[in-house]
């Protein structure tokens, strides 16, 4: 009963114990907690200057209580309409009460402090008020180009398709200083009129035509390989006809810079945009005013704006402080012509085109609204697939010959990797400079046992002033992984290759196989003592090759063993 009693005591025992250790780290802490007072206080939060509206001051010193016991704190910040585990925290250490963090100016934000108090259970944590506060700042003057900005067509979501009648026009928010300080954005715009095209008229066979190439008009010459017209170049992120994602979500898209020699026939850039007709007259399409108003709570600022017939466009975009002063105006930022926008991928003919028969037979041609695309769009859609396919085309035609290419430098610092280990060799003193070696046995009971680390051997450097080689391949053959009853051949599994070094045991002066470089455990093959040879493969070698006995583990010499210097791999 009293072995009972004290295993039962036991956990209480346990818990005292650790509260005491508790105690000892918290000095005066024992029974007391961190925590606020009153329970939901509230830090106060200032601007300390007024003329730097990015920086807030955060004091908790007036509402902690036992503020000694707590290990350390965080201050949280997060936007005003956020939840509060969107919160950025900024560890801060027991001993301090207040911490000036930056923020947006001019932007609602909330602040919270959270104590942090290690006790015999774990990490306790108690979060303060939340405390709404807004700097005070001025709309400043903005300068900015119209490659600040990224237009493109919306990419719906929902319905996972490019809504071709509406456009966005997106920036970086950080790019805007001050950009929570003013008033409103407005957006403005109008259609461009497509001209007559004075492009050269579009082969409909090109790949039977011409040798493509991936350049623009430069031959013979070292070029980035990257078809470019009016900001589309190659292929999208995304390829393919039904994107999983916005085609637009990465707005930049480019391949990565690589220089390439090419020759022969150079076919231009696809030039198809406005090459179908349009209809002309009426009046000019207009946009805006569009206002959208901060906070800008998102690290882009996206302004969608309605567009027709997918046309082109010119937007203006104008910055209005308070009291609608004008402090920035970037004109002539457009959008492209659809065959030209960078990662638009048109959706397949059969999505967009609808087809169905009349009393009479004939066929009657539609749209599917659904495809994003509408009958206006049409002349836009084809020539974007004709741009398409042209720049699929040139992309598959580059990585043909890229592929070429890598597989030449592949050869070609192959060969240079093997003259500069012969000269290696040569200059180690060997009299076999190949870097590679064959093991073999003409021993059958060898090869049942040992095949397995017999076979190539490629030189990989110097250990204790001589070469050493690993196992690339053995000769040991791939095995049946299941019995074949139908007749039919066996699936074969390749028999995995161990790491297993030939190299110079400095210790015993001998050459040894081995499984770890440079250690003489697991040795079954060795040449002898003592030996003369300065490379494994050299003539002092030959028929001076031993393994060990399976009793008494002693060596024992073989002339069934050859290392022999393989100079056809080289």
């Amino acid at each position: 009963m009293s072995v009972c009693r004290s295993f039962k005591m036991k956990p209480f025992l346990t818990a005292i114990l650790l509260a005491a250790l508790a105690a000892v780290a918290h000095g005066s802490c024992f029974g007391k907690d961190v925590g606020f007072s009153p329970a939901n206080a509230k830090p106060v939060v200032s601007q300390p200057s007024r003329n730097d509206a990015t920086k807030v001051m955060v004091d908790w010193s007036k509402i902690i209580k036992n503020g000694q016991c707590a290990d350390s704190f965080n201050v949280m910040v997060w936007a005003d309409g956020m939840p509060d585990s969107t919160a950025i925290k900024y560890p801060v250490d027991k001993s301090t009460m207040s911490k000036i963090v930056e923020i947006q100016p001019c932007m609602g934000y909330r602040f919270a402090i959270e104590t942090l108090e290690k006790n015999a259970l774990g990490l306790k944590t108690k979060q303060s008020g939340d405390q709404i506060f807004k700097t005070a700042g001025t709309a400043s003057s903005i300068r900015l180009q119209q490659n600040n900005f990224h237009v493109t067509y919306f990419w719906d979501p929902v319905n996972k398709v490019t809504d071709l009648k509406r456009a966005t026009i997106s920036i970086l928010r950080d790019q805007v200083p001050g950009v929570n300080c003013l008033d409103y954005i407005q957006v403005t715009g109008s259609q461009v009129r497509a001209g007559s095209s004075n492009r050269p008229p579009i082969n409909p066979s090109r790949s039977r035509t011409f040798s493509w190439e991936h350049t623009l008009g430069q031959q013979n010459s070292n070029y980035n390989p990257q078809i470019s017209v009016g900001g589309a170049s190659t292929l999208p992120a995304r390829a393919g006809s039904s994107p999983t994602g916005s085609p637009s979500s990465s707005p930049y898209w480019t391949r990565s810079k690589a220089s390439a020699t090419t020759q022969g026939p150079v076919l231009a850039a696809p030039q198809y945009a406005n090459t179908l007709p349009r209809q002309q007259g009426g009046a000019t399409a207009q946009v805006g005013p569009i206002r959208v108003q901060p906070p800008f709570i998102n690290g882009s600022i996206t302004i969608s704006v309605p567009v027709q017939d997918c046309a082109e466009y010119e937007f203006e975009i104008k910055f209005f402080g308070p009291s609608s002063k004008e402090v920035g105006k970037v004109s002539r930022i457009h959008l492209l012509s659809l065959a030209d926008v960078p990662g638009y991928v048109p959706p397949p003919l059969t999505s967009v085109m609808s087809i169905s028969y009349g009393s009479n037979g004939k066929p009657i041609y539609g749209v599917k609204t659904s495809s994003g695309v509408n009958a206006a769009c049409l002349p836009a859609y084809f020539e974007a697939y004709d741009a398409y396919t042209h720049r699929l085309e040139n992309e598959v035609t580059w990585m043909g010959r890229e592929g070429n290419r890598v597989t030449s430098l592949v050869s070609d610092t192959q060969d240079k990797l093997t003259q500069s280990q012969e000269e290696l060799l040569r200059k180690a003193g060997c009299v076999c400079t190949s870097p590679h070696l064959n093991f073999s046995t003409t021993d059958v009971a060898f090869n049942k046992n040992y095949g397995n680390i017999m076979g190539h051997y490629l030189f990989q450097g110097m250990h204790a002033e001589h070469p050493f080689y690993k196992l690339m391949d053995h000769g040991v053959a791939s095995t049946p992984s299941s019995p074949s009853t139908s007749g039919r051949p066996s699936i074969t599994t390749p028999t995995p290759v161990p790491e297993h070094y030939l190299f110079f045991d400095a210790k015993h002066k001998q050459w040894i196989f081995a499984p770890v470089l440079g250690k003489d455990g697991g040795v079954e093959f060795g040449s002898v003592e003592n030996s003369p040879a300065k490379c494994p493969a050299d003539p002092p070698a030959v028929d001076n090759w031993q393994y060990k006995t399976s009793v008494l583990h002693r060596w024992k010499k073989s002339t069934a063993l050859k290392v022999v210097c393989d100079i056809r791999r080289a």
